[in-house]
This record gives structure tokens, sequence and C-alpha cells, in this order.
């Protein structure tokens, strides 16, 4: 994705808006699946937006030890929609 925000280049902090558009999950969701619990978190951008438009985004905190699922390599890392995410402060 070229030309894209500054928000979105790897390396950039950025802080969890929303996630999957909304700031809330739905009611019936698995709490392993609950990353709403995330908004307001921060993190670091670690590469470019994939064809998806998300980005793999490390988080500060340990995503596993709030119980929630995360599969990729790297730790603390999940894909995030360039759209729910925000520059840190």
């Amino acid at each position: 994705m070229s030309g894209g925000s500054p928000v979105h280049a790897p390396g950039t902090r950025v802080v969890l808006q929303r996630f999957n558009g909304t700031a809330e999950g739905p009611p019936d969701g698995k709490p392993a699946d609950d990353y709403w619990r995330l908004i307001g978190s921060s993190g670091t951008v670690l590469g470019p937006a994939n064809a998806q438009g998300r980005m793999l985004v490390r988080f500060d905190e340990d995503v596993a030890a709030r119980g929630l699922a995360c599969h990729n390599p790297e730790p603390n890392s999940l894909l995030i929609a360039l759209s729910d995410l925000a520059p840190a402060a």
C-alpha cells in the first residue's frame, strides 16, 4: 500500500481506537476473542499493511496474559485494520 498515512509506517507508535471498526464486541463472543479489551492500548507497527488492509501491531502489554488468543509469530502482536489505529500521543 503506497502513499499511506504516517500512522501506518513500520516503527510508528499507535493506539487502538476500536477493533474491526467498532468500540464494543459482540455480547456472545468468546473471551479469548474479545480484542475490544485492548482499546486504548499502545503498540508499534511492525510492517506494511497486507492485502486486506491490516498491519501487524506489537502491543506493549502481554496480550496472552489478558486471556486473548495471539497466533502470530511475533509475541503480543495482532493484525489490526488501518482504520482502527491512531497515532500515539
